[in-house]
Parts: C-alpha cells; sequence; structure tokens
C-alpha cells in the first residue's frame, strides 16, 4: 500500500437550490464541492470564500453589521461583502454578484489586495470558518446601499483611519476575518498599495483618450498604407486616403456615441483605469470610425453634396478629378472614391474591435449588421414610398438610434462586466433615447439651420426618406398638401417644392407633434434607469446626454 494517501474527494452532487461552495485541499487546490449550508460545521472542510472592501469617492470604507438571524458571528461588525463563489464561477464574477444580493450596488474594478489570505475561527455556537479568502477592494459610485436584511442589519461609510483605529483597539467587535484582514491591508499600504482612491465620472477625458487612441490607429494605418501603396505615391487625389480618412474624424463630430459609451460603462460601476475602461475607450473609438463609413457611404446613396459644413466626400473626390483633368466620368470617380474611404473607415474600425472580449465582438457584429439593414431599410422604404408608422420606426431605430445611444450604452456596460438586468435596462433607456435622438434628426432634417448641422434641410423631404415625419404627415396632411407629398420622391417633385411643402407640414403642427414625441421617449428612456440596479453618477451623466441629444440644434 502506497504512504502517500489521496486528497480528500467530497460529494459532487449540486444542493437542492444549486448554493454549493468549492471545497480545497491543503494547498488550495479545487477537490470538489459541497451544500454551502450543510458544509459548515464544527468540522468544516477548507473551502474557497472571498472578503470585499468598498471605497466610495471620498475614500471612506462601508463597514455592514450581519444580521441578527445569521448562523455565525451574528450582529458583528465587519466588512463590506463576503461570500463563496460557486463551483465554475469566476471570483470576481461571484464577488459582484454577492454584493448586488447583500447590498443592491453596482460595483467598479476590484483590485486583489490580500490574495492568499486564509483563516480559522471558530463561532461561540461551535461551527467553524475555514476559508481561502482572497481580499478585494472595490469603487462603488453609489453611496446609499439597499442590503437584504436577512444579511445586512446595519451599515456605515467610516473612514480607513478610523477602521483601522477601532479593529487595533477592540478586534472582538468585528468579525475574526475583518479583525485579521484590515492590519494586513494597513501594512500593504505601508508598503505602497493604493486602493481607497476613487476618480469621478469625466466624460472629457474620455473623449480625449477616444481622439488619442485614433490617432495612433491611424498613424499606425498610414506607415501600412506606405508599405501596400508600394511607395507609389497618389494619382488625381490630393491626398491619400489614410490622410483624407483623418481629416474627416479628428477634431470633427460630437463623439456622441463615445459619451454614451461612457455613461454606459459608468451606469454599470465601471471606473477609470482598469482593463474594462480600456476595452470600452476601443469599442467606442471603433463606432465612431463605423460613423464615418456610414455618412461616407449614406452621402453617396443618397447624392448629399455636403456634410459636417464642407463638401462631402464623392464631392470633394470629383472636385479633385476635374482639377487634374483626369480621364473618365469625374461624378463616378467620387462617389467609387468615397465608397473605398468609407471601407477603410471600416476596416481599421473592425482592427480596433479585434481583441476585445468575446461579448464585446458579438456586440459589435449586431451593431454593424443592424446598421447595414436600417440603410437597406431606408433605401428600399424610400424607393417604395414607404409612408407607414412601423416601418418608419424601424429605419429610425435600426439605422439611427440602435448604432447611436442603444448600441454604445451596450458596448460600455458590457465593458464593465455588467449583469443581465443592468445591460436589459440600458437597452431599453437606449431604444427610447435612440427614438428621441432620431425624431430630432427629423425635425433638423427639414427646419434645422443648415449653418449649424453642416447639411442642406431639404435633402430628406426631397428625396422622400421613410421618416416618422412623413409617416405623421400621411396622417394629418389633406387637400393640395396631401397631393404634393403624394409627389415626393416622384420625378414631378423639385427642390423647388421643398419650402411649400416644409411650410405645410407646420401649418399641420407636425413640428410640435415631433416636439411632443421627443419629450415622450426621453421622459420613457429616464424612467427605465429608476428601475434597475445602475450607479447614481451613471444615471446623473446620462440624464445630461439624453436632454441634449435631444433638444439638439445640430
Amino acid at each position: 500500500m502506497s504512504s502517500h494517501a489521496s486528497p480528500p474527494r467530497y460529494d459532487v452532487s449540486a444542493s437542492p437550490d444549486g448554493d454549493d461552495v468549492v471545497l480545497l485541499d491543503e494547498p488550495g487546490r479545487p477537490v470538489g464541492r459541497a451544500d454551502r449550508l450543510r458544509v459548515h460545521t464544527d468540522a468544516t472542510p477548507l473551502h474557497l470564500a472571498f472578503s470585499t472592501y468598498l471605497f466610495n469617492a471620498r475614500g471612506e470604507v462601508l463597514v455592514t453589521r450581519r444580521a441578527l438571524g445569521k448562523t455565525t458571528w451574528p450582529g458583528v461588525w465587519t466588512n463590506s461583502a463576503c461570500g463563496h463563489p460557486r463551483p465554475g464561477e469566476d471570483i470576481e464574477d461571484a464577488a459582484r454578484r454577492r454584493i448586488r444580493e447583500e447590498l443592491g450596488l453596482m460595483v467598479g474594478p476590484l483590485m486583489p489586495v490580500l490574495p492568499d489570505f486564509r483563516y480559522r475561527a471558530t463561532d461561540a455556537s461551535g461551527i467553524v470558518e475555514n476559508e481561502v479568502c482572497p481580499v478585494y477592494a472595490g469603487f462603488v459610485a453609489d453611496e446609499d446601499p439597499r442590503p437584504d436584511p436577512a444579511e445586512v442589519a446595519d451599515w456605515a461609510w467610516v473612514t480607513w483611519e478610523s477602521l483601522a483605529a477601532a479593529i487595533t483597539a477592540t478586534p472582538h467587535v468585528y468579525s475574526p476575518w475583518a479583525a485579521s484582514q484590515v492590519p494586513l491591508m494597513v501594512a500593504a499600504m505601508a508598503a505602497g498599495a493604493s486602493f481607497g482612491h476613487h476618480p469621478s465620472p469625466d466624460p472629457d477625458a474620455v473623449r480625449r483618450d477616444v481622439d488619442s487612441l485614433l490617432e495612433e490607429e491611424l498613424l499606425a494605418l498610414a506607415e501600412d498604407w506606405q508599405e501596400f501603396s508600394a511607395g507609389l505615391g497618389v494619382d488625381v487625389l490630393r491626398q491619400d486616403l489614410p490622410e483624407w480618412l483623418r481629416g474627416l474624424l479628428i477634431g470633427r463630430g460630437k463623439r456622441i456615441r463615445t459619451t454614451m459609451a461612457y455613461w454606459g460603462f459608468i451606469s454599470a460601476g465601471g471606473v477609470h483605469g482598469d482593463s474594462g475602461y480600456r476595452h470600452m475607450v476601443r469599442a467606442a473609438a471603433a463606432v465612431e470610425l463605423l460613423h464615418v463609413f456610414a455618412l461616407l457611404h449614406d452621402d453617396v446613396m443618397d447624392g448629399s453634396d455636403r456634410r459636417r459644413g464642407r463638401p462631402s466626400a464623392h464631392v470633394e473626390a470629383k472636385a479633385w478629378h476635374e482639377d487634374a483633368s483626369a480621364r473618365g466620368n469625374g461624378s463616378v470617380f467620387g462617389r467609387n472614391l468615397a465608397i473605398l474611404l468609407g471601407d477603410l473607415a471600416h476596416a481599421l474600425a473592425d482592427r480596433i474591435v479585434d481583441g476585445l472580449p468575446t461579448a464585446m465582438r458579438s456586440v459589435w457584429y449586431d451593431l454593424s449588421v443592424e446598421l447595414i439593414a436600417g440603410q437597406r431599410a431606408d433605401l428600399t422604404g424610400a424607393a417604395a414610398g414607404r409612408r407607414d408608422r412601423r416601418h418608419a420606426e424601424h429605419v429610425a431605430r435600426t439605422k439611427s438610434g440602435r448604432y447611436t445611444v442603444t448600441r454604445p450604452l451596450q458596448l460600455g456596460a458590457t465593458a464593465a462586466r455588467a449583469s443581465q438586468e443592468v445591460l436589459d435596462a440600458l437597452m431599453t433607456c437606449g431604444d427610447h433615447l435612440g427614438s428621441a435622438f432620431a425624431l430630432r434628426d427629423d425635425h433638423l432634417g427639414v427646419w434645422g439651420d443648415p449653418e449649424l448641422t453642416g447639411k442642406p434641410a431639404s435633402d430628406d423631404l426631397y428625396e422622400g426618406k421613410p421618416t416618422v415625419l412623413l409617416s405623421l404627415a400621411r396622417e394629418h396632411l389633406a387637400g393640395d398638401a396631401a397631393d404634393l407629398l403624394n409627389r415626393v420622391g416622384a420625378p414631378g417633385f423639385t427642390r423647388e417644392d421643398v419650402p411649400a411643402l416644409a411650410d405645410a407640414l407646420r401649418a399641420a403642427g407636425i413640428d410640435v407633434m415631433l416636439e411632443r414625441l421627443i419629450a415622450e421617449e426621453v421622459q420613457a428612456g429616464l424612467a427605465c434607469l429608476d428601475r434597475a440596479p445602475l450607479a447614481r453618477p451613471g444615471v446623473v451623466g446620462l440624464t445630461e446626454a439624453a436632454r441634449m441629444i435631444a433638444w439638439r440644434s445640430a
């Protein structure tokens, strides 16, 4: 018989409610699983757990008092939250889950503070805790816990210094694990560790970070381009595609999609500086490039002459063709080069997305295909003269609202490793706010100031786009105005007819109806935020951003 005993094995069957703990051998390796409630006895085997200390923006730490109904250490003050990962569950995911369950809080990045902490303690009842218990510090933006009364009897925010002093003076008032952990954390801080600082939300910083990343990616693209173009230079064009793309992207646009990704990230509990933040910045940069792709192709498809206060890319390329006295058809050349430039923007966006977590790449795929589906519906709807509200709302959602608001919110929240509840709430909110964004686009497309919007106010009406505005017009215009509407998109409808139709729409109160719909969508979107477990600074920022995009003038 071998003299080396095999490590003990335990029952691997699931508990009735799936609440199992991970059992460990002495070196800390998983060896089985057991029902959490049944495993805690006077001979509790070694198992995996975790402890968390949550800090607010002032650097205060959240302490909690265990509920009086707890089996062990009832009524004792302790750290913010504790728990056990389930078999197969990532320990950080388990900590976030338990923080939500016990305290109703969304947590930002979790920093391992005492990754090897281990303890054994016996309660007055004789029940033993015997745990390998990594300790994490986390940051929460919401300072008002909504605790489960079965877990937490009371809570308080205290300075770190006062907690450390209290545990030194009266360790018996606190749980044995907290009484052991805090002095070790104090020692770690004395050695240079820092885990009490919570950066405040800074949307300006994220926009700078996105622009900086775009600059880096465009520079790398330009270097690659030199190799791919074999150093032969460029004909006809005044600048080659990477430089041209940079001029359309850097320092231009309102970065609405970046802002939405950021507030989705913050609403889900994310904060600056961790890997999730860097993932969010990459996703936002990719969306900004996708936006340029969409504008370039949209202008070609619609024949729009101006964009953001300058000639559209296909118009600019046509002018270069003419100035160079180049061969072939200048209009065809311009369209082809604008399409190619848009393709390059999409290719660069895909490169930026490559390497993001799988869940974020999945959102990116949905966003990209959804946008193209919306553009197809826009083109075919215009050709078919569609005026029905359902089709108009579908185009507005897929072509505009989703990739401007909903999907960026989803990308940001996914970067923060949000729960499904948070993702669902943000996407519902995003769909309402995206509708408000698209409705404002409808309004600006007819009554906007071209000096502010950077594009003609007549294009949408002239082309007969299947917008919500025109679906309202079909329902409310009569007589000559209805006849004029019916000619929209047909050969007999000219740009000279557009001002008369715009006046008829205003006379019928279509502009007032749009304003009412916009207000209703914003109200519905913000109401979704009140019903979800979101970080308060994110809700505040998203509320402000919602009003900005709904009542913008450009």
